[in-house]
């Protein structure tokens, strides 16, 4: 079953009122669910704070900034939506977390402590370095390909361009966000989405 995850390309205009962002103006990206899909909208201050958000499974704070290059992730960002997609039954939520998961294990943000298996399925029981909480996570027996593809999802969640344009939203303005050109075996604090070909 394919299940689908709707991004738009970033093109500095919110989703809602179509006003455009002016360089350096803050405005919200909302990662939402809808059905059988996650979705990404960026929306102005204006429609931010109108907005309903009960649909809402995590937002951001960013700013629209030119000519900038290079992937970029702020592994914080991603803990947080980690721990917001906790207890969330919707199919396409629990792939998008195990994909967060499996980044935040190889950063060492997040460690396996054992697999379980029950009536959902099989499922990874993993604990944040020097935290007792325990979380649950479910696995996904993922080809390659798909796998792959939902990297690239992720990243257009994120960002909302196309995998030749990734450029994923700075950090909260307290964290720096680290560039991905960094080796991901280095142990810093990137997490690396691209997909390499020979």
């Amino acid at each position: 079953m394919s299940i689908e995850w709707k991004f738009r390309r970033k093109d500095g205009r919110c989703t809602t009122c179509s006003a455009e962002f002016p360089e350096t103006a803050r405005h919200a990206s909302v990662l939402s669910v809808a059905g059988d899909e996650v979705r990404r909208e960026d929306l102005c201050v204006t429609c931010w704070e109108a907005r309903a958000h009960d649909r809402d499974l995590f937002y951001w704070f960013t700013r629209r900034a030119k000519g900038k290059a290079g992937l970029v992730l702020d592994l914080v960002t991603l803990e947080q939506l980690f721990l917001q997609l906790e207890g969330r039954g919707e199919r396409p939520v629990r792939e998008l977390r195990y994909l967060v998961a499996l980044l935040l294990m190889r950063k060492r943000r997040l460690k396996l402590d054992r697999v379980t298996r029950g009536p959902d399925g099989e499922a990874m029981v993993c604990r944040r370095p020097r935290r007792k909480e325990a979380f649950t996570v479910f696995v996904f027996d993922f080809t390659a390909e798909r796998m792959d593809e939902l990297r690239q999802k992720l990243a257009g969640l994120f960002d909302g361009a196309e995998p030749a344009a990734w450029l994923l939203p700075t950090a909260p303005e307290s964290e720096p966000a680290p560039s991905l050109s960094a080796s991901p075996d280095a142990g810093g604090p990137s997490a690396d989405l691209a997909t390499h070909s020979a």
